[in-house]
């Protein structure tokens, strides 16, 4: 079955969703910082405070003590040194999860939306030879636009009916509910929601919640 004649579509967060590369995202950004001598060091709690955060909402939490224009300047050497880290040192992925991918692929077309740079969704594809799966992709660095605004490029590009979003944080389902598509919690990432939504505590639980979904 081309997946493509099912209007129904499944739209995936990178960070908390599909892969943990927190680790070396952290590695990646303590070296941009190092390599530029400039004095700023990151944890790794630190650096999870800032998933799914866009580069204008990041600049000022990573870097308080300058004004926003050099933020950005600061944050851009941060995700060059993490596009060119994670080709090397891949983000880990959850558990089942090509299992997961490959039976949902089966009967819906898979995109990822993401508030990264361009290049950082790559890196999990190309990692991972999981091209096969996913449709298409887009990214904040593509377009310079919000994720919910991406989620309804990607919409429409694709002429969809009906939209899962799958991500880990609050944001993640602001945006969802902004775009007016269902969403799905990834519980087991690294965001807390407290409304009563759909959820999943691991990626093999997905196809089913899915078909609930759908189904309503």
């Amino acid at each position: 079955m081309n997946n493509l004649a099912n209007k129904n579509a499944i739209f995936f967060d990178l960070d908390g969703t599909l892969w943990d590369a927190l680790d070396a995202i952290t590695k990646a950004w303590n070296k941009a910082m190092e390599d530029n001598n400039l004095n700023y060091r990151f944890s790794k709690e630190t650096m999870k405070s800032f998933m799914g955060l866009t580069p204008k909402e990041t600049a000022p939490l990573a870097f308080k003590d300058v004004d926003l224009n050099t933020g950005l300047k600061y944050f851009a050497l941060c995700l060059n040194e993490e596009i060119r880290y994670l080709r090397i040192n891949p983000g880990k992925l959850y558990p089942n999860e090509e299992e997961t991918l490959k039976l949902l692929f089966k009967d819906y077309p898979l995109f990822v939306v993401s508030n990264s740079d361009k290049g950082y969704i790559e890196d999990y594809i190309d990692a991972y030879k999981f091209n096969k799966y996913f449709t298409d992709h887009v990214c904040a660095g593509d377009t310079n636009l919000e994720k919910w605004q991406n989620i309804l490029y990607m919409k429409s590009k694709y002429n969809l009916d009906k939209v899962i979003y799958v991500g880990d944080t609050n944001k993640d389902f602001i945006e969802s509910s902004k775009a007016g598509v269902e969403f799905i919690h990834a519980s087991y990432g690294f965001g807390k929601i407290e409304k009563e939504v759909y959820k999943i505590s691991e990626l093999k639980e997905l196809h089913d919640v899915i078909q609930k979904v759908f189904k309503n």
